[in-house]
This record gives structure tokens, sequence and C-alpha cells, in this order.
């Protein structure tokens, strides 16, 4: 057995106080400063708001109600003004609550501060602190500037804000899984996270993206026909072609990307500017090749666009 020395172990000991005194005021003053701030930001929006309340009615109140002036005209002026103030109002106050609300800024600088504050302190949340940062770098940049993330581990929650929140995404823990899930709002986002990454390969998600690309109401009669003819031929590929591919559907100006296993076996799916559907396959691999063969499967068959076919 070795001897520990004891100025290594306080040091060590002094090291891990030191690092839990800093989490502990970090929190404490951080606290205290977003509460003053809130407090600010409350006080500012009321004195903003009444500001503009009286300088409205102060208008208002020097409209010419004469008989001469009571017409048409004066009744549109007071409209437009009243209508000005009023989008004024509520464009601020929609600001003031989101100031006032318990959301940080959603940036990449503020989440890897967060996880250095934890560092040695909180392991568990650190972790979920590595995913979140992780995840986030991958997003596109339309989503890392338009987004609502809650990091939920170890009984705390911490809460991000960028933009209008359009994409939701959670950091949580599950069965000693860290997750990180993102779900779409709107079909901008949906659309902008789907051209940056690659879809699992399957029939079951080939049919799941034209489904949710239908529901978001994107989906054009030409990338509806790629995939239908994408279904229908990748189903005849064998289990080893199936389960070690990349597939990129290119079709009406919009491109899906899937992938499955090493994604050694390249497959693409064009339309042509005759109308016709082009499935395209090369192969990787002695074995795939010889299967593919005696099964009787092609490298290149096409169909006529626009033709429905019945998969579902």
């Amino acid at each position: 057995m070795f001897a520990v020395p004891e100025h290594s172990l306080g040091r060590n000991m002094a090291d891990l106080f030191r690092n839990g005194v800093q989490w502990a005021l970090g929190g404490l003053f951080g606290s205290f400063i977003t509460q003053v701030k809130r407090i600010l930001i409350l006080s500012t929006a009321m004195i903003v708001a009444s500001v503009l309340l009286s300088a409205f009615w102060l208008a208002v109140e020097k409209v010419d109600y004469s008989p001469s002036n009571t017409g048409h005209e004066s009744a549109v002026a007071i409209k437009h003004k009243s209508h000005g103030v009023i989008r004024i109002l509520r464009d601020f106050l929609q600001y003031a609550i989101i100031l006032l609300s318990s959301y940080e800024p959603l940036t990449l600088g503020n989440l890897l501060r967060h996880r250095d504050r934890v560092s040695g302190v909180n392991y568990m949340l650190h972790a979920c602190f590595s995913t979140a940062i992780d995840g986030f770098n991958q997003e596109p940049l339309s989503v890392q500037q338009n987004s609502k993330m809650v990091v939920q581990c170890d009984g705390q929650t911490v809460q991000f804000l960028s933009g209008s929140g359009d994409c939701e995404i959670s950091v949580y823990l599950l069965r000693n899984d860290i997750r990180f899930d993102v779900r779409e709002r709107t079909a901008e986002m949906y659309l902008a996270r789907l051209s940056t990454r690659r879809e699992p390969l399957s029939v079951h998600d080939l049919l799941r993206v034209k489904s949710e690309l239908q529901s978001w109401g994107v989906l054009s009669e030409e990338l509806r026909g790629c995939l239908e003819f994408a279904v229908q031929e990748y189903a005849t590929e064998p289990l080893c072609v199936q389960d070690n591919a990349d597939m990129v559907v290119d079709c009406g100006g919009q491109v899906v990307k899937f992938a499955s296993g090493h994604q050694d076996n390249r497959i693409n799916i064009y339309d042509a500017q005759d109308g016709t559907i082009h499935y395209r396959i090369r192969i990787s691999g002695l074995w795939a090749s010889a299967v593919r063969f005696f099964r009787g499967n092609k490298d290149h068959t096409q169909t006529r666009g626009m033709k429905r076919l019945q998969l579902e």
C-alpha cells in the first residue's frame, strides 16, 4: 500500500472546497443580479407605458371636434394614432415579458459558462450541459438563433431562450441516459433542420419523413413521387444493403438525406427534366454485389414522375 501524502490530500480537499464555494456564490449572486434586473426592467416598462399612454390621450384631446371637422378625416386620424400607439405598447410589453421571464440568453458561450460553473461540483449536471453543447453545435444557425432550451438534470432546471423560441430543445435524464430532443414549431424550422442532417434510413423512416413533410404542408408533388419510388425500390434491397447505405433524395428542388450503418452503399434518387424518376445504387463489397445479382436487383431503375404509388 502506498500512503497518500497529507499535503496532497489537503490540497485536493482545498480545491474541492474552493470549487464548491465558487459554485454556491456564483449561483447566489447570479440569482440576486437576475432579480435586480427584473425589477429594473419592470419599473422601466411601467414608466414607458405610462408616458406612451399619456401622449396618446393628449393627442386625442387635441383633435378638433368642431362640427366642420368631425367628418371622415378626423375619424381616420384618431384611428391611425390609436393603432400606432397600441402597436408600440404591444411590442414593448412582449419584449419586456421575455426579459422578465426566467429564461437566460441561449448562446454557446452561455452554455459553456454554465458547464464551467458546475465543473467538479455536480458531475451529472456537467454531463447534461456537455450534451446540450454538443447537440446545440450541430443545429443550423437559424435554429440556434430561434430556440427555447430547457436543461433538466439532477433535480435542477435551467432555461434558455433565443429569438421567438420556434424550436423547443429539451435536455434531460432518462434511465441514466442523457437525452437531447428537439421539437419544431414551424415548417421553416423543420426544413432548416432537415436540410442539415441525415435521417435514419429504413422503410419506416422514409414513410415517416414523407408524412411529416405532408403534415407541415411543404411536400411537393415531385418529392412525394421520389419518396414513394424510393420506398418501392429500397424495400427490394437485401438487408446487407439496407442496413449499410447512404441515400440522397433530390427532387423538385428539395433534398432529403438518409443513412444507415457505415453508409458504404450509395443510393441516389432524382428527377430528370423529362419527368422520369431515377433510382441509382453503387454497391460496396463483393458479398452485397453477389446477393443483389442472385436476387435480380438492378443498379439503375426509373419510373414516370407524378405517378402515385399506393404504399400506405
